[in-house]
């Protein structure tokens, strides 16, 4: 029995060292708890055992329950035998599910790009791989591997040894039970081999950081991972990671909706149409001067809508088209509308029930994402439409905005604009926590989130999670809200000055930088009653003083340099085109080096069309590496030949898509 004691301490005090000189804070973490520990301070709720079979077990004092409560050598063997390489059990995917018929491929392939048709490019490789990759099919090797809790750590030399995985992922939430681990099992030695990242009882945001390293890391390996739990407890977890993956941009906002922005944007440029300077911050104005509402289709504003009716006239109205349905149908204008979604379609039934919108938005001051539709922008008058860049760069010195919705992206745009009082309402960036509805009233795409406490799933439709709320302990959110909450949070840090105050009247997500005011509590005739036309006509003024109207040869130097380094990018396909492959790894390795030009990871061309092919290659090369790690796939080099030539067309397809467009606008 000293024997054992005297391994344990050994092991601990080895792996304190790794752990100081490989993750220094995780190392932290460990030293505040041991410290804790020595004074007193902190009481253990578990205690390590070394039973006469001669295993260790860990107790949970309060319960006097085990952790394993078997021979925890054999539970360990148990989770290793269970382990095979199908692509069915266990299984992690880094990407959405996608699902299309081969008359719907071919569809989807011939047809014009659009803002939500992210298949556009990928689906022909995509349903070629998956014809030989199916849930019965069996990988060749797992390259990366998941654990989602680890007990003593006992079973993971054995699965590692088994699968010989490149890249491991080690998650554990209990920070006590991991201190536990480090006295059985020598983290050091086991991971000496492998690309090791450690999350241990992190919070979501520090654990995403972590987790996203870790997909970066051999990210053509992402499409079928294996995920080891310990316990059966293991789906919030498991949800989480998910969230994370929903998080990256070429998931949340692909190479589709990226190359559509990078097309269109220039389109009213050309026009001459008035764009507006975001790339200084304003004050001094009209909207540093007033009170600012805005107000947005969260669930909020339909709960509240007497109180807007009884106090619109204090504020400036900061409005999402997609509010105006709702509003219109309380006798409500805005003082501002502002619309970023670039789908025709979908924009088209925002106006579905608005009668006679060129009356109805009269007086009201348009501002209009760069890649807005065409129809959407002919339903209101010219004056008075200001354009802003759509995360491109083409309107020389004047800066581009982005962010997922709308409602964080306006409280961005009126942070650069110089408000100094801004109130939220309906901006909830969460579900409605009776209805697990997503929108108030009389919102085209109303939807209802679901709460699967046994099934997680990369649908984003369906992953309910729960964050901290404003008013409630929490609530419910669908995983993009997360992704708005971080942009939300970006912009308190770098656009929000310490004059700006800004209040959260939604009982929705806490959002960071908005101090929680219920309505009742604030006595609002303080603020006067704004006459509504004078404030449109110093708002008109305000914005003619930012903005230029001007396509001008700055502009078209601008569109010029993205068409040169295009064409350059171009000649790399061609003469990637030409070449011949004696087997697949040297394929596979051939076309790593042509993600990584075309990417322009070097960031040496500044190039849009670039980091178009940069969101692209993470999907694509997922489920052509995957296609080649399929055991006994039947003549590999047949297959080289039918995947490149099918990865050839697509580069080809977005390349000529992209210059030809950008041509037009200099004719």
């Amino acid at each position: 029995m000293h024997d054992i004691e005297k391994l344990a301490l050994q092991t601990f005090q080895e792996n304190l060292k790794y752990f100081e000189e490989n993750h220094k804070p995780i190392y932290e973490k460990l030293t505040l708890l041991n410290q804790l520990i020595d004074d007193g301070t902190y009481k253990e709720h578990y205690a390590l055992e070394y039973k006469e079979e001669g295993y260790f077990d860990v107790l949970e004092i309060s319960s006097n329950e085990w952790l394993y409560g078997e021979n925890s050598i054999e539970y360990s063997k148990r989770i290793v035998e269970n382990l095979n390489l199908k692509r069915t059990g266990a299984v992690f995917k880094a990407h959405k599910y996608v699902y299309a018929n081969e008359e719907q491929a071919d569809y989807i392939d011939k047809s014009e790009l659009s803002f939500h048709n992210s298949l556009w490019a990928t689906i022909k490789i995509i349903n070629y791989t998956q014809a030989y990759t199916g849930p019965e099919t069996y990988m060749s090797k797992v390259q990366k591997v998941i654990f989602l809790d680890v007990g003593l750590g006992l079973h993971l030399e054995g699965v590692l040894k088994k699968l010989n995985p490149q890249v491991i992922f080690i998650k554990e939430k209990n920070l006590e039970l991991f201190r536990l681990s480090l006295f059985v099992t020598n983290y050091k030695l086991l991971t000496q081999n492998y690309y090791c990242y450690f999350s241990i009882a992190d919070e979501e945001m520090p654990e995403r950081v972590i987790f996203t390293q870790f997909l970066d890391k051999g990210n053509n390996f992402n499409l079928n991972m294996k995920h080891i739990p310990f316990n059966l407890n293991y789906e919030p977890q498991l949800r989480r990671l998910q969230g994370h993956v929903l998080a990256q941009d070429y998931i949340s906002y692909g190479y589709s909706a990226m190359l559509l922005r990078f097309i269109d944007s220039p389109h009213y440029l050309s026009q001459n149409y008035s764009f507006v300077n975001v790339n200084q911050l304003h004050s001094q104005n009209i909207v540093s001067e007033k009170p600012i509402l805005l107000l947005f289709s969260g669930p909020s504003t339909l709960k509240n809508i007497e109180w807007v009716k009884a106090n619109r006239c204090r504020f400036i109205v900061v409005s999402a088209l997609s509010t105006c349905r709702i509003l219109q149908h309380h006798n409500i204008s805005p003082d501002v509308v502002i619309h970023i979604d670039p789908g025709a379609d979908t924009t088209a039934s925002l106006f579905e029930g608005i009668n006679d919108a060129k009356e109805y938005f009269k007086g009201t001051i348009v501002l209009l994402a760069s890649n807005v539709d065409e129809t959407t922008v002919q339903r209101f008058d010219r004056e008075k439409i200001h354009f802003i860049e759509q995360g491109t760069t083409y309107k020389k010195g004047f800066g581009r905005l982005s962010a997922p919705s709308v409602g964080e992206y306006s409280y961005g745009l009126f942070l650069i604009f110089g408000a100094k009082k801004v109130f939220l309402l309906g901006i909830d960036l969460a579900l409605d926590s009776e209805t697990l509805q997503t929108h108030g009233g009389f919102h085209a795409y109303q939807k209802q989130g679901e709460i699967d406490e046994k099934n997680a799933s990369l649908d984003p439709t369906a992953s309910v999670d729960f964050v901290r709320g404003n008013f409630l302990d929490q609530v419910p959110v669908l995983a993009p809200y997360k992704i708005s909450h971080m942009q939300f949070e970006v912009f308190t840090d770098t656009l929000k000055s310490e004059t700006t105050a800004v209040y959260n009247l939604s009982n929705g997500a806490y959002l960071k930088g908005a101090e929680p005011l219920h309505t009742q509590d604030f006595n609002w005739e303080q603020f006067e009653i704004l006459n509504q036309s004078q404030i449109h006509e110093k708002l008109m003024h305000f914005l003619k003083n930012i903005s230029e109207a001007e396509f001008n040869e700055a502009d078209r130097g601008q569109i010029k340099h993205q068409i040169t380094v295009a064409k350059k990018l171009e000649k790399i396909i061609k003469q990637f085109a030409k070449k011949k492959f004696v087997h697949a790894e040297a394929y596979l390795a051939a076309i790593g080096k042509l993600s990584w030009d075309l990417s322009d990871m070097d960031y040496k061309r500044q190039s849009d069309l670039a980091q178009v092919y940069y969101e692209y290659f993470p999907i694509v090369l997922s489920y052509i590496f995957d296609l080649f790690n399929t055991k006994d796939l039947n003549n590999p080099n047949k297959h080289v030949t039918k995947i490149n030539a099918l990865l050839i067309r697509q580069l080809f397809k977005i390349s000529e898509l992209y210059i030809t467009k950008l041509e037009k606008y200099l004719k």
